[in-house]
């Protein structure tokens, strides 16, 4: 699996675990942390597998469940990038009185509900495989079922600002998506990709040279790849916005550790919801990708994940992943393109 973690962003400081990580092998959990745990009928008929709920709409487009455990996932995952982005929801410089906001893969509907509230002047547009989103929703948003991947129907240069998050492994060709982003956007209008890495590294050689997690994320990223659909891609993506034709591309790194052993608070906070996050996200990831396309039975595929936490709350284990917040902007004058 090609690496592009610690020793390819030398600017990024080192994480340092706090004082009280100790060598006994006790984990978090023992002390630290509980665990916490108008659409016709074909939309609704969801497909059950091996205990979780995915969507029926484009079956197997996506390999991700939607069940109200996953709902609560993704929203924990929200307030991670709120703690991360210091709040924020974005970090383009959008105007005070944006008319159109477009949110792709927009989940359970969260970060669209929080912008319509924060920019009351924009009608703002959430769409997705799942009609998972609530029906109580600000006056200015609404909710559509829709695929990124097909032709998209949206008028062309007519959103102020398109956000999508967590896309990784869900598309077949990124070059196409961001071009249909592009194409839909005003001339001057901004978009911004939060991608993950799908990999993980230690800055203290923490990271064991075998064990489940590794094999987990190895087996992941290889089934990924097998279905077209590519899971750790978000070392890419900057690149793919220059070659489409955007402006102002910039990119954000930043470090999440999958437990609170970092030393500085806010990481360690950090830690704490990723470490819970990680509860479930495992059999989220993995479960589909290990028995579909790997071939692995569902007990072996459950054993891994749950090797694979075991080992996230060993206080011995410092590890983190990357993720990447990519801006960009369309040209104010922009020569119509087919």
């Amino acid at each position: 699996m090609t690496t592009h973690i610690a020793a390819d962003h030398p600017e990024l400081s080192p994480l340092e675990a706090g004082t009280s990580q100790d060598e006994s092998g006790e984990d978090y959990f023992s002390n630290d942390l509980s665990e916490t745990t108008s659409l016709n009928s074909s939309i609704l008929d969801y497909q059950y597998e091996n205990g979780l709920r995915y969507h029926r709409y484009r079956q197997g487009s996506y390999l991700m469940p939607n069940d109200e455990t996953e709902q609560d996932r993704l929203d924990m995952m929200h307030h991670i990038y709120l703690l991360m982005l210091e709040g924020q929801l974005h970090v383009v410089p959008l105007d005070d009185n944006p008319q159109r906001i477009l949110d792709i893969g927009t989940g359970t509907g969260i970060w669209a509900i929080d912008i319509a509230n924060q920019y009351p002047s924009a009608e703002v547009i959430g769409t997705d495989l799942s009609p998972i989103q609530p029906q109580w929703v600000p006056p200015n948003c609404r909710f559509e079922v829709d695929d990124a991947e097909s032709p998209w129907t949206f008028e062309k240069n007519s959103f102020d600002f398109i956000h999508s998050r967590h896309l990784s492994g869900a598309l077949e060709s990124w070059p196409k998506y961001i071009s249909q982003v592009y194409a839909t956007l005003k001339p001057g209008g901004w978009v911004q990709f939060s991608e993950y890495a799908a990999e993980v590294t230690s800055d203290d050689d923490s990271y064991p040279k075998e064990c489940a997690i590794r094999t987990f994320l190895r087996l992941l990223n290889s089934a990924a790849n097998k279905t077209g659909r590519v899971m750790n891609v978000a070392h890419t993506i900057k690149g793919i916005t220059e070659k489409a034709g955007f402006t102002k591309v910039s990119q954000k790194i930043l470090k999440l550790p999958w437990a609170p052993w970092p030393s500085d608070p806010k990481m360690k906070e950090l830690g704490k919801f990723a470490l819970l996050n990680c509860e479930t996200s495992f059999e989220a990831f993995g479960l589909a990708l290990l028995t579909r396309v790997i071939g692995m039975s569902v007990d072996e595929a459950l054993k891994l994940c749950q090797d694979g936490r075991k080992e996230l709350r060993n206080k011995r284990i410092h590890i983190y992943n990357f993720h990447y917040i990519i801006t960009a902007q369309k040209p104010l004058e922009e020569e119509d393109r087919d």
